[in-house]
Protein backbone atom coordinates (compact mmCIF):
# COMPACT_ATOMS: atom_id res chain seq x y z
CA UNK A 1 0.00 0.00 0.00
CA UNK A 2 1.45 3.15 -0.86
CA UNK A 3 1.58 6.31 1.22
CA UNK A 4 0.87 10.01 -0.24
CA UNK A 5 3.94 12.25 0.66
CA UNK A 6 2.99 15.58 1.63
CA UNK A 7 4.09 18.77 0.27
CA UNK A 8 6.41 19.71 3.62
CA UNK A 9 7.87 16.17 3.78
CA UNK A 10 8.76 16.40 0.40
CA UNK A 11 10.57 19.87 0.57
CA UNK A 12 12.09 18.47 3.61
CA UNK A 13 13.70 15.31 1.33
CA UNK A 14 14.54 17.78 -1.27
CA UNK A 15 17.00 20.25 1.11
CA UNK A 16 18.61 17.10 2.45
CA UNK A 17 19.35 15.86 -0.98
CA UNK A 18 20.88 18.75 -1.83
CA UNK A 19 22.95 18.83 1.44
CA UNK A 20 24.26 15.50 0.62
CA UNK A 21 25.47 16.57 -2.93
CA UNK A 22 26.43 20.14 -2.32
CA UNK A 23 28.38 20.11 0.90
CA UNK A 24 25.96 21.28 3.32
CA UNK A 25 27.90 21.79 6.78
CA UNK A 26 27.49 19.06 9.00
CA UNK A 27 25.88 19.57 12.94
CA UNK A 28 30.04 19.08 14.09
CA UNK A 29 32.97 18.98 12.56
CA UNK A 30 35.25 15.76 12.65
CA UNK A 31 38.80 16.41 14.72
CA UNK A 32 40.81 17.67 12.24
CA UNK A 33 38.81 19.90 10.10
CA UNK A 34 38.62 22.96 8.71
CA UNK A 35 35.04 24.78 8.40
CA UNK A 36 34.81 26.44 4.96
CA UNK A 37 32.58 29.37 3.84
CA UNK A 38 32.71 30.53 0.28
CA UNK A 39 31.48 33.21 -1.34
CA UNK A 40 30.64 34.40 -5.16
CA UNK A 41 32.60 37.61 -4.55
CA UNK A 42 36.25 38.39 -3.48
CA UNK A 43 35.36 40.71 -0.52
CA UNK A 44 33.82 37.51 1.81
CA UNK A 45 30.91 39.98 1.77
CA UNK A 46 27.07 38.89 2.11
CA UNK A 47 26.33 34.92 3.02
CA UNK A 48 28.12 32.04 2.16
CA UNK A 49 26.81 30.27 -1.36
CA UNK A 50 28.69 26.71 -0.29
CA UNK A 51 29.39 25.37 3.05
CA UNK A 52 31.15 22.37 4.45
CA UNK A 53 34.07 20.53 6.41
CA UNK A 54 37.26 19.66 5.09
CA UNK A 55 40.43 18.06 6.21
CA UNK A 56 43.16 20.03 4.51
CA UNK A 57 44.15 23.32 2.99
CA UNK A 58 45.97 21.89 -0.34
CA UNK A 59 43.75 23.47 -3.15
CA UNK A 60 44.77 24.04 -7.09
CA UNK A 61 41.40 24.61 -8.87
CA UNK A 62 43.28 26.04 -12.17
CA UNK A 63 41.27 27.38 -13.85
CA UNK A 64 37.55 26.03 -11.98
CA UNK A 65 36.25 26.76 -8.82
CA UNK A 66 35.20 25.14 -5.42
CA UNK A 67 31.81 24.08 -6.79
CA UNK A 68 28.27 24.48 -6.87
CA UNK A 69 27.30 28.00 -6.54
CA UNK A 70 30.99 29.46 -6.93
CA UNK A 71 32.34 31.39 -9.76
CA UNK A 72 35.33 29.76 -11.16
CA UNK A 73 36.74 33.47 -10.81
CA UNK A 74 36.07 36.59 -8.15
CA UNK A 75 35.44 34.12 -5.12
CA UNK A 76 36.40 34.03 -1.72
CA UNK A 77 36.69 31.85 0.90
CA UNK A 78 37.30 31.47 4.55
CA UNK A 79 38.56 28.80 6.96
CA UNK A 80 38.54 28.14 10.66
CA UNK A 81 39.72 25.49 12.53
CA UNK A 82 40.23 25.38 16.56
CA UNK A 83 43.89 24.06 16.95
CA UNK A 84 46.41 23.11 19.29
CA UNK A 85 49.99 24.76 19.36
CA UNK A 86 53.02 23.88 21.38
CA UNK A 87 54.36 27.17 23.21
CA UNK A 88 57.07 27.59 20.15
CA UNK A 89 58.12 29.24 17.12
CA UNK A 90 56.51 27.62 14.37
CA UNK A 91 57.24 28.36 10.54
CA UNK A 92 53.88 28.74 8.48
CA UNK A 93 54.61 27.95 4.80
CA UNK A 94 52.32 29.21 2.04
CA UNK A 95 51.25 30.06 -1.62
CA UNK A 96 48.14 31.41 -3.02
CA UNK A 97 46.55 32.86 -6.42
CA UNK A 98 45.70 35.24 -5.48
CA UNK A 99 45.15 37.04 -1.87
CA UNK A 100 45.90 35.15 1.59
CA UNK A 101 45.80 36.04 4.98
CA UNK A 102 45.96 34.20 8.30
CA UNK A 103 45.08 34.97 11.83
CA UNK A 104 45.80 33.35 14.84
CA UNK A 105 43.30 34.30 17.73
CA UNK A 106 42.42 37.22 16.26
CA UNK A 107 46.06 38.88 15.48
CA UNK A 108 46.83 38.71 11.92
CA UNK A 109 50.45 36.69 10.81
CA UNK A 110 50.54 36.06 7.20
CA UNK A 111 49.19 39.10 5.25
CA UNK A 112 49.37 38.83 1.34
CA UNK A 113 46.19 40.17 0.04
CA UNK A 114 47.11 41.32 -3.38
CA UNK A 115 46.46 40.28 -6.83
CA UNK A 116 49.85 37.74 -7.31
CA UNK A 117 50.75 34.33 -9.43
CA UNK A 118 51.76 31.38 -6.51
CA UNK A 119 55.03 31.40 -5.02
CA UNK A 120 56.00 30.01 -1.75
CA UNK A 121 56.78 32.37 1.19
CA UNK A 122 57.38 31.71 4.97
CA UNK A 123 56.35 33.41 7.78
CA UNK A 124 58.42 32.55 11.35
CA UNK A 125 55.51 33.38 14.32
CA UNK A 126 55.96 32.42 18.16
CA UNK A 127 52.66 30.80 19.38
CA UNK A 128 51.75 30.72 23.16
CA UNK A 129 50.72 27.09 24.10
CA UNK A 130 47.04 25.47 24.07
CA UNK A 131 44.28 25.62 21.83
CA UNK A 132 44.23 28.48 19.70
CA UNK A 133 41.58 29.77 16.70
CA UNK A 134 42.72 29.90 13.25
CA UNK A 135 41.54 31.73 10.44
CA UNK A 136 42.53 32.02 7.33
CA UNK A 137 40.89 34.20 4.35
CA UNK A 138 41.43 34.01 0.50
CA UNK A 139 40.00 35.62 -2.69
CA UNK A 140 40.96 34.29 -6.33
CA UNK A 141 40.79 37.24 -8.86
CA UNK A 142 40.76 35.81 -11.93
CA UNK A 143 42.61 32.96 -14.14
CA UNK A 144 44.42 30.09 -12.23
CA UNK A 145 42.86 29.64 -8.61
CA UNK A 146 45.43 28.17 -5.92
CA UNK A 147 46.00 28.13 -2.05
CA UNK A 148 47.87 26.20 0.04
CA UNK A 149 48.97 26.74 4.02
CA UNK A 150 50.62 24.91 6.50
CA UNK A 151 53.31 25.34 9.39
CA UNK A 152 56.19 23.10 11.24
CA UNK A 153 57.61 23.52 14.64
CA UNK A 154 61.30 24.77 14.65
CA UNK A 155 64.01 23.24 16.99
CA UNK A 156 66.21 25.02 18.96
CA UNK A 157 69.32 24.32 17.83
CA UNK A 158 68.46 26.04 14.40
CA UNK A 159 67.79 29.70 15.94
CA UNK A 160 68.44 32.89 17.78
CA UNK A 161 67.28 33.41 21.44
CA UNK A 162 65.39 36.52 21.50
CA UNK A 163 64.33 38.51 24.25
CA UNK A 164 62.57 41.30 24.73
CA UNK A 165 61.84 43.80 27.10
CA UNK A 166 59.26 47.04 27.94
CA UNK A 167 62.17 49.50 27.99
CA UNK A 168 65.04 50.77 25.77
CA UNK A 169 67.79 49.35 28.41
CA UNK A 170 67.30 45.85 28.75
CA UNK A 171 66.63 46.33 32.44
CA UNK A 172 64.83 44.24 34.48
CA UNK A 173 62.97 40.66 33.56
CA UNK A 174 62.28 40.12 30.10
CA UNK A 175 58.50 40.07 29.32
CA UNK A 176 58.68 37.93 26.77
CA UNK A 177 61.11 35.49 24.81
CA UNK A 178 60.77 33.13 21.31
CA UNK A 179 62.89 31.34 18.97
CA UNK A 180 63.97 33.67 15.60
CA UNK A 181 65.40 32.30 12.76
CA UNK A 182 67.13 35.55 11.90
CA UNK A 183 67.09 38.62 12.76
CA UNK A 184 65.59 40.19 9.58
CA UNK A 185 62.90 42.53 11.03
CA UNK A 186 60.19 45.29 9.84
CA UNK A 187 57.30 45.81 12.23
CA UNK A 188 56.13 49.46 11.05
CA UNK A 189 54.63 50.89 14.31
CA UNK A 190 53.75 47.68 15.86
CA UNK A 191 55.76 45.68 17.73
CA UNK A 192 57.29 42.03 17.70
CA UNK A 193 54.57 40.73 20.02
CA UNK A 194 51.11 41.79 22.05
CA UNK A 195 53.13 41.59 24.88
CA UNK A 196 55.82 43.87 23.79
CA UNK A 197 54.78 48.21 23.63
CA UNK A 198 54.97 49.43 20.19
CA UNK A 199 57.45 51.89 21.30
CA UNK A 200 60.29 51.90 23.76
CA UNK A 201 61.24 48.46 23.86
CA UNK A 202 64.80 47.00 23.52
CA UNK A 203 65.29 43.33 22.23
CA UNK A 204 68.96 41.02 22.49
CA UNK A 205 69.54 37.82 20.39
CA UNK A 206 72.08 35.52 21.07
CA UNK A 207 73.79 32.61 19.54
CA UNK A 208 76.67 30.25 19.10
CA UNK A 209 77.69 29.74 15.84
CA UNK A 210 80.73 27.67 13.33
CA UNK A 211 82.73 29.94 11.26
CA UNK A 212 85.50 28.77 9.03
CA UNK A 213 88.70 31.04 9.66
CA UNK A 214 88.65 34.21 7.94
CA UNK A 215 88.13 38.02 8.16
CA UNK A 216 84.53 38.81 8.19
CA UNK A 217 82.26 41.75 8.21
CA UNK A 218 79.57 41.83 10.40
CA UNK A 219 76.39 44.40 9.20
CA UNK A 220 73.29 45.99 11.11
CA UNK A 221 70.61 48.31 9.56
CA UNK A 222 68.20 49.48 12.00
CA UNK A 223 64.91 51.84 13.58
CA UNK A 224 66.65 52.82 16.13
CA UNK A 225 69.63 51.48 17.95
CA UNK A 226 71.80 47.94 17.15
CA UNK A 227 75.08 46.84 18.31
CA UNK A 228 76.65 43.54 17.38
CA UNK A 229 78.80 41.73 19.39
CA UNK A 230 81.48 38.49 18.62
CA UNK A 231 82.96 36.70 21.62
CA UNK A 232 82.41 39.56 23.55
CA UNK A 233 83.99 41.63 21.43
CA UNK A 234 82.07 44.95 20.25
CA UNK A 235 82.03 44.61 16.41
CA UNK A 236 78.77 47.27 15.50
CA UNK A 237 78.48 50.12 17.82
CA UNK A 238 75.31 52.43 15.95
CA UNK A 239 73.11 52.73 19.89
CA UNK A 240 71.46 55.72 19.09
CA UNK A 241 68.11 57.28 17.72
CA UNK A 242 68.07 56.61 13.73
CA UNK A 243 65.95 55.86 10.89
CA UNK A 244 66.66 53.95 8.12
CA UNK A 245 68.25 53.83 5.30
CA UNK A 246 71.44 53.75 7.21
CA UNK A 247 74.39 50.46 7.27
CA UNK A 248 76.80 50.07 9.49
CA UNK A 249 79.72 47.55 9.86
CA UNK A 250 82.72 46.06 11.62
CA UNK A 251 85.36 43.44 10.79
CA UNK A 252 86.47 40.96 12.93
CA UNK A 253 89.28 38.03 12.44
CA UNK A 254 88.00 34.42 13.82
CA UNK A 255 89.49 31.23 13.92
CA UNK A 256 87.87 27.94 12.99
CA UNK A 257 85.18 26.82 15.74
CA UNK A 258 82.65 28.16 17.57
CA UNK A 259 81.97 31.57 18.24
CA UNK A 260 79.33 33.39 20.36
CA UNK A 261 77.22 36.49 18.12
CA UNK A 262 74.77 38.50 20.37
CA UNK A 263 72.66 41.30 19.06
CA UNK A 264 71.37 44.60 21.06
CA UNK A 265 68.62 46.37 19.89
CA UNK A 266 66.28 49.17 20.91
CA UNK A 267 62.96 51.47 19.55
CA UNK A 268 62.50 54.36 21.10
CA UNK A 269 59.42 55.72 18.96
CA UNK A 270 57.92 55.47 15.36
CA UNK A 271 58.84 52.60 13.00
CA UNK A 272 60.87 49.72 14.12
CA UNK A 273 62.86 47.91 12.12
CA UNK A 274 66.18 45.66 12.26
CA UNK A 275 68.71 43.82 9.93
CA UNK A 276 71.72 42.28 10.54
CA UNK A 277 74.04 40.07 8.42
CA UNK A 278 77.57 39.19 7.69
CA UNK A 279 79.63 38.57 4.18
CA UNK A 280 83.40 37.00 4.11
CA UNK A 281 85.80 39.87 3.69
CA UNK A 282 88.61 38.47 2.60
CA UNK A 283 88.98 37.19 -1.35
CA UNK A 284 87.98 33.52 -1.78
CA UNK A 285 89.35 31.54 -4.39
CA UNK A 286 86.61 28.91 -5.64
CA UNK A 287 82.92 29.22 -4.79
CA UNK A 288 81.66 31.25 -1.85
CA UNK A 289 79.75 28.92 -0.22
CA UNK A 290 76.95 30.45 2.33
CA UNK A 291 75.72 27.59 4.70
CA UNK A 292 71.95 28.22 5.92
CA UNK A 293 70.59 25.91 8.77
CA UNK A 294 66.95 26.05 7.73
CA UNK A 295 65.76 25.23 4.21
CA UNK A 296 64.41 28.88 2.49
CA UNK A 297 68.51 30.41 2.60
CA UNK A 298 66.97 32.86 5.09
CA UNK A 299 68.84 34.87 7.78
CA UNK A 300 72.66 35.04 8.15
CA UNK A 301 74.16 31.60 7.08
CA UNK A 302 75.29 29.45 9.34
CA UNK A 303 78.67 29.08 7.98
CA UNK A 304 80.57 30.78 4.77
CA UNK A 305 83.59 29.28 3.48
CA UNK A 306 85.54 28.78 0.38
CA UNK A 307 84.86 25.59 -1.86
CA UNK A 308 86.79 24.45 -5.05
CA UNK A 309 83.84 22.74 -6.10
CA UNK A 310 80.28 21.55 -5.74
CA UNK A 311 80.97 18.29 -5.10
CA UNK A 312 79.67 16.93 -2.00
CA UNK A 313 78.16 13.92 -0.65
CA UNK A 314 77.29 14.12 3.11
CA UNK A 315 74.98 11.08 3.29
CA UNK A 316 73.20 11.58 6.35
CA UNK A 317 75.37 13.95 8.19
CA UNK A 318 75.88 17.69 7.93
CA UNK A 319 78.30 20.12 6.06
CA UNK A 320 79.41 20.81 9.24
CA UNK A 321 79.74 19.09 13.19
CA UNK A 322 77.79 22.64 14.12
CA UNK A 323 74.96 21.87 11.72
CA UNK A 324 71.96 20.05 11.40
CA UNK A 325 72.06 16.94 9.08
CA UNK A 326 68.61 17.91 7.63
CA UNK A 327 66.51 20.92 6.40
CA UNK A 328 69.53 23.14 5.53
CA UNK A 329 70.46 25.09 2.32
CA UNK A 330 73.47 26.32 0.65
CA UNK A 331 73.97 29.17 -1.71
CA UNK A 332 77.21 29.18 -3.83
CA UNK A 333 78.45 32.32 -6.41
CA UNK A 334 81.54 32.45 -8.53
CA UNK A 335 82.46 34.58 -11.27
CA UNK A 336 84.10 33.04 -14.03
CA UNK A 337 85.47 34.37 -17.71
CA UNK A 338 84.05 31.89 -19.59
CA UNK A 339 85.79 31.11 -23.56
CA UNK A 340 83.54 31.92 -26.11
CA UNK A 341 80.91 28.45 -26.64
CA UNK A 342 78.23 26.37 -25.91
CA UNK A 343 77.80 25.19 -22.19
CA UNK A 344 75.37 22.30 -20.79
CA UNK A 345 74.76 22.70 -17.16
CA UNK A 346 74.03 19.60 -15.36
CA UNK A 347 72.67 19.39 -11.70
CA UNK A 348 72.64 15.73 -9.19
CA UNK A 349 71.39 16.52 -5.90
CA UNK A 350 69.44 14.93 -2.97
CA UNK A 351 67.17 17.49 -2.60
CA UNK A 352 66.42 20.42 -4.33
CA UNK A 353 68.84 22.30 -6.70
CA UNK A 354 68.55 25.24 -8.95
CA UNK A 355 70.88 27.79 -11.12
CA UNK A 356 70.72 31.56 -12.54
CA UNK A 357 73.17 32.81 -14.30
CA UNK A 358 74.19 36.53 -13.41
CA UNK A 359 71.15 36.89 -11.64
CA UNK A 360 68.55 36.59 -14.46
CA UNK A 361 68.90 33.46 -16.16
CA UNK A 362 67.15 30.62 -14.54
CA UNK A 363 68.37 27.13 -16.76
CA UNK A 364 67.98 24.88 -14.16
CA UNK A 365 64.86 24.40 -11.35
CA UNK A 366 64.10 21.51 -9.16
CA UNK A 367 63.53 22.90 -6.13
CA UNK A 368 61.53 19.88 -4.39
CA UNK A 369 62.41 17.19 -2.40
CA UNK A 370 63.58 14.68 -4.18
CA UNK A 371 66.04 11.36 -4.17
CA UNK A 372 69.35 11.99 -6.22
CA UNK A 373 68.18 12.35 -9.46
CA UNK A 374 70.26 14.14 -12.32
CA UNK A 375 69.31 17.07 -14.41
CA UNK A 376 70.51 19.10 -17.41
CA UNK A 377 69.91 22.15 -19.48
CA UNK A 378 71.05 21.61 -22.60
CA UNK A 379 73.60 23.88 -25.01
CA UNK A 380 73.51 27.71 -24.36
CA UNK A 381 75.57 29.85 -25.71
CA UNK A 382 77.91 32.05 -23.60
CA UNK A 383 81.23 34.48 -23.74
CA UNK A 384 83.29 36.18 -21.59
CA UNK A 385 82.58 37.45 -17.60
CA UNK A 386 79.13 35.68 -16.08
CA UNK A 387 78.08 35.41 -12.60
CA UNK A 388 77.01 31.94 -11.53
CA UNK A 389 74.55 31.28 -8.26
CA UNK A 390 73.96 28.23 -7.83
CA UNK A 391 71.00 27.17 -4.84
CA UNK A 392 70.57 23.71 -3.08
CA UNK A 393 68.39 22.95 0.08
CA UNK A 394 68.55 19.43 1.95
CA UNK A 395 65.24 18.36 3.61
CA UNK A 396 65.39 15.05 5.40
CA UNK A 397 67.43 11.54 5.00
CA UNK A 398 70.49 11.80 2.88
CA UNK A 399 72.23 14.80 1.56
CA UNK A 400 74.00 15.14 -1.56
CA UNK A 401 74.82 17.29 -4.71
CA UNK A 402 76.87 18.34 -7.71
CA UNK A 403 77.32 20.79 -10.13
CA UNK A 404 79.64 21.01 -12.91
CA UNK A 405 78.90 21.43 -16.87
CA UNK A 406 80.06 20.45 -19.89
CA UNK A 407 81.96 22.44 -22.83
CA UNK A 408 81.96 22.42 -26.78
CA UNK A 409 83.93 25.25 -28.71
CA UNK A 410 82.02 24.22 -31.80
CA UNK A 411 77.99 23.58 -32.62
CA UNK A 412 79.59 19.42 -34.20
CA UNK A 413 81.38 19.06 -31.30
CA UNK A 414 78.14 19.89 -29.12
CA UNK A 415 76.02 17.43 -31.36
CA UNK A 416 78.77 14.46 -30.61
CA UNK A 417 78.73 14.85 -26.88
CA UNK A 418 75.82 13.05 -25.72
CA UNK A 419 74.63 13.93 -22.05
CA UNK A 420 75.72 11.83 -18.88
CA UNK A 421 75.15 11.57 -15.18
CA UNK A 422 78.59 11.69 -14.24
CA UNK A 423 80.04 13.90 -12.72
CA UNK A 424 83.80 15.80 -14.43
CA UNK A 425 85.90 18.47 -12.38
CA UNK A 426 85.33 21.72 -14.64
CA UNK A 427 88.07 24.29 -15.66
CA UNK A 428 88.01 27.47 -14.12
CA UNK A 429 89.24 30.39 -15.84
CA UNK A 430 89.98 33.44 -13.55
CA UNK A 431 87.56 36.37 -13.45
CA UNK A 432 88.72 38.76 -16.54
CA UNK A 433 89.83 42.24 -15.58
CA UNK A 434 87.04 45.02 -14.62
CA UNK A 435 87.92 47.45 -17.43
CA UNK A 436 85.78 47.15 -20.56
CA UNK A 437 87.21 45.14 -23.72
CA UNK A 438 88.21 47.31 -26.55
CA UNK A 439 85.15 49.18 -28.15
CA UNK A 440 83.94 49.27 -24.99
CA UNK A 441 82.83 52.43 -22.55
CA UNK A 442 82.19 52.30 -18.87
CA UNK A 443 78.31 52.20 -17.64
CA UNK A 444 75.80 55.41 -18.46
CA UNK A 445 72.68 56.69 -17.93
CA UNK A 446 70.32 56.10 -20.97
CA UNK A 447 69.67 59.84 -22.15
CA UNK A 448 66.35 60.67 -22.45
CA UNK A 449 63.92 60.83 -23.37
CA UNK A 450 62.03 58.35 -21.01
CA UNK A 451 58.11 58.16 -21.06
CA UNK A 452 57.38 57.78 -17.19
CA UNK A 453 54.15 56.47 -16.05
CA UNK A 454 53.69 56.78 -12.42
CA UNK A 455 50.79 54.62 -10.55
CA UNK A 456 49.71 55.51 -7.29
CA UNK A 457 49.30 52.14 -6.70
CA UNK A 458 51.68 48.29 -7.74
CA UNK A 459 48.99 47.11 -10.25
CA UNK A 460 49.96 49.04 -13.02
CA UNK A 461 46.75 47.73 -15.10
CA UNK A 462 45.38 51.11 -13.93
CA UNK A 463 45.49 54.31 -15.35
CA UNK A 464 48.79 56.08 -14.89
CA UNK A 465 48.23 59.39 -11.88
CA UNK A 466 50.97 61.23 -13.39
CA UNK A 467 52.98 61.24 -17.25
CA UNK A 468 55.72 62.78 -17.68
CA UNK A 469 59.01 63.16 -19.17
CA UNK A 470 62.49 62.11 -17.30
CA UNK A 471 65.83 62.64 -18.73
CA UNK A 472 67.34 59.21 -17.03
CA UNK A 473 66.07 56.42 -14.51
CA UNK A 474 68.49 57.61 -11.55
CA UNK A 475 66.51 58.76 -9.12
CA UNK A 476 66.77 58.33 -4.90
CA UNK A 477 64.02 59.56 -3.30
CA UNK A 478 64.72 57.97 -0.11
CA UNK A 479 61.32 58.02 2.16
CA UNK A 480 59.85 60.62 -0.20
CA UNK A 481 57.69 59.63 -2.98
CA UNK A 482 58.61 61.06 -7.13
CA UNK A 483 55.35 63.53 -7.45
CA UNK A 484 52.31 64.70 -5.17
CA UNK A 485 50.06 62.39 -7.01
CA UNK A 486 52.27 59.02 -6.17
CA UNK A 487 52.19 57.65 -2.50
CA UNK A 488 55.46 57.36 -0.47
CA UNK A 489 54.65 53.47 -0.65
CA UNK A 490 52.97 51.18 -2.73
CA UNK A 491 53.20 52.45 -6.01
CA UNK A 492 55.36 51.72 -9.45
CA UNK A 493 56.63 53.46 -12.28
CA UNK A 494 56.97 52.54 -16.17
CA UNK A 495 59.64 54.35 -18.33
CA UNK A 496 60.05 53.07 -22.06
CA UNK A 497 62.59 54.56 -24.58
CA UNK A 498 63.85 54.16 -28.46
CA UNK A 499 67.18 54.27 -28.28
CA UNK A 500 70.19 53.99 -30.83
CA UNK A 501 72.30 51.18 -30.34
CA UNK A 502 76.19 50.03 -31.90
CA UNK A 503 75.99 46.51 -32.74
CA UNK A 504 77.26 44.27 -29.68
CA UNK A 505 77.47 42.87 -26.30
CA UNK A 506 76.16 45.30 -23.89
CA UNK A 507 75.47 45.18 -19.68
CA UNK A 508 72.00 46.32 -18.42
CA UNK A 509 72.53 47.27 -14.70
CA UNK A 510 69.80 48.38 -12.04
CA UNK A 511 70.09 49.61 -8.55
CA UNK A 512 66.53 49.27 -6.78
CA UNK A 513 64.77 49.03 -3.66
CA UNK A 514 62.27 47.43 -4.97
CA UNK A 515 61.33 45.16 -7.45
CA UNK A 516 62.70 45.79 -11.27
CA UNK A 517 62.16 44.94 -14.60
CA UNK A 518 63.84 45.29 -17.63
CA UNK A 519 62.14 44.48 -21.14
CA UNK A 520 64.62 44.78 -24.60
CA UNK A 521 62.34 45.03 -27.45
CA UNK A 522 59.55 43.15 -25.06
CA UNK A 523 61.99 40.76 -24.20
CA UNK A 524 62.28 40.20 -20.37
CA UNK A 525 65.94 40.21 -19.45
CA UNK A 526 65.72 41.13 -15.75
CA UNK A 527 63.04 39.99 -13.43
CA UNK A 528 63.34 40.78 -9.75
CA UNK A 529 59.70 41.92 -9.05
CA UNK A 530 59.68 41.05 -5.11
CA UNK A 531 60.25 43.47 -2.50
CA UNK A 532 64.39 43.78 -2.29
CA UNK A 533 67.35 46.20 -2.49
CA UNK A 534 70.06 45.03 -4.78
CA UNK A 535 71.53 45.43 -8.00
CA UNK A 536 70.68 43.50 -10.57
CA UNK A 537 72.48 42.83 -14.30
CA UNK A 538 72.14 41.05 -17.76
CA UNK A 539 74.28 41.19 -20.83
CA UNK A 540 72.27 41.27 -24.17
CA UNK A 541 73.12 41.14 -28.20
CA UNK A 542 71.87 44.23 -29.69
CA UNK A 543 71.64 44.53 -33.29
CA UNK A 544 73.32 47.71 -34.98
CA UNK A 545 69.82 50.34 -34.94
CA UNK A 546 66.87 50.94 -32.71
CA UNK A 547 65.52 48.91 -29.71
CA UNK A 548 62.82 49.77 -27.41
CA UNK A 549 63.96 49.56 -24.05
CA UNK A 550 60.65 49.13 -21.33
CA UNK A 551 62.21 49.83 -17.38
CA UNK A 552 59.17 49.27 -14.65
CA UNK A 553 59.75 49.09 -11.12
CA UNK A 554 56.98 48.86 -7.81
CA UNK A 555 58.09 50.54 -4.60
CA UNK A 556 56.59 48.45 -1.67
CA UNK A 557 57.69 50.15 2.08
CA UNK A 558 60.54 52.46 3.25
CA UNK A 559 62.99 53.85 1.36
CA UNK A 560 62.84 54.01 -2.71
CA UNK A 561 65.36 54.20 -5.46
CA UNK A 562 65.49 53.20 -8.48
CA UNK A 563 68.85 53.26 -11.59
CA UNK A 564 69.15 52.16 -14.66
CA UNK A 565 72.62 52.28 -16.88
CA UNK A 566 74.41 50.04 -19.50
CA UNK A 567 77.83 49.65 -20.65
CA UNK A 568 78.43 48.22 -24.16
CA UNK A 569 81.53 45.49 -23.70
CA UNK A 570 82.43 44.75 -27.53
CA UNK A 571 81.21 43.77 -30.46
Amino acid sequence: MHKRISTSMAVVLLLALLGSIFGAPRSAAAAGQWYAEYYPNTTLSGSPSLTRYESDLTHDWGTGGPGWGVPNDGFSARYTQDIWFDGATYRFTYRSDDGLRLWINDVLVIDSWGDHAAEWKTRDYAVSGGTARVRIEYYEAWGTALMQVGWEKLQSGAVWDALFWNNTSHSGNAVYGRKDVAIDFDWGTGSPDPKVSADNFSARWSRTLGFEAGTYRFYASSDDGVRVYVDGHRVVDAWKKQHLPNTHYGDMTLGAGNHTVVVEYFEEGGDASVHVWWNRADALKGWEGRYYDNRELRGAPAMIRDDAEINFDWGQGAPASWMASDNFSVRWVRTINLPAGLYRFNGRSDDGIRLWIDDVDLKLDHWTPQTLTWHYQDWHWLEGTHTLRVEYFDGTGSASVQFWWDYAATVEAARAMAPSPTYRSTTVVAPAPSTPTTGGSSAVQLPGPWQGEYFATRDMTKAAALVRTDTAIDFNWGWNSPAEEIPVNNFAVRWTGTFDAEGGRYRLTTTTDDGVRVYVDDRLVISSWWPMRGVRSAIVRLTPGQHVIRVEYFEATQAARARFSWQRLGS
